[in-house]
């Protein structure tokens, strides 16, 4: 008996860290805290999308205004996650590309590669007496694009929902 358990017990051992998150894809609502466009402040939209495939590439996409007379921007950063990259207070994500478009224009957008990281900070459980008190989740990415042609050369953003 024992022996038939103990590869029964390696395989889900070995399998565990291939478990990926279900996936996701769903509006957030919540503030925009700061967007940094080359260093200057540029008002962002105050929700994002958040696509997360189940297979370690999650997506955040959010709009801005690049300017008073430019039409709104929409940036999407693509991560990758590694299993070594997730911690009891959150995750650590990998930045790959950076895609840049115009709102109205998807047959416009361009990907652009990028180096960066972005945080998605969980909230850990804190009570007040016996009650769970509810915090917010942060999500922080900078990106410097790797192409000297690029539009942008960094994008600094982060967002609390």
């Amino acid at each position: 008996m024992m022996r038939a358990m103990l590869p029964l017990a390696l395989l889900l051992l070995a399998t565990h860290p291939a478990r990926a998150n279900p996936p996701i894809d769903e509006t957030k609502s919540g503030g925009c805290l700061e967007l940094k466009l080359d260093g200057r402040t540029s008002p962002c939209n105050h929700d994002f999308r958040l696509v997360d495939d189940g297979k370690g590439k999650v997506n955040f996409v959010t709009g801005y205004q690049e300017g008073q007379a430019k039409p709104e921007m929409v940036v999407n950063f693509a991560t990758t996650q590694a299993p070594d990259m997730e911690k009891a207070y959150g995750y650590a994500l990998r930045l790959t590309n950076v895609t840049l478009m115009t709102v109205g224009a998807p047959d416009r957008q361009r990907h652009w590669r990028a180096k960066g990281i972005c945080f998605l900070v969980k909230p850990n459980p804190v009570r007040a007496g016996t009650k769970v008190v509810r915090q917010d989740i942060v999500v922080m990415c900078s990106a410097t694009m790797a192409d000297a042609s690029a539009p942008v050369r960094r994008i600094d953003w982060k967002f609390v929902y």
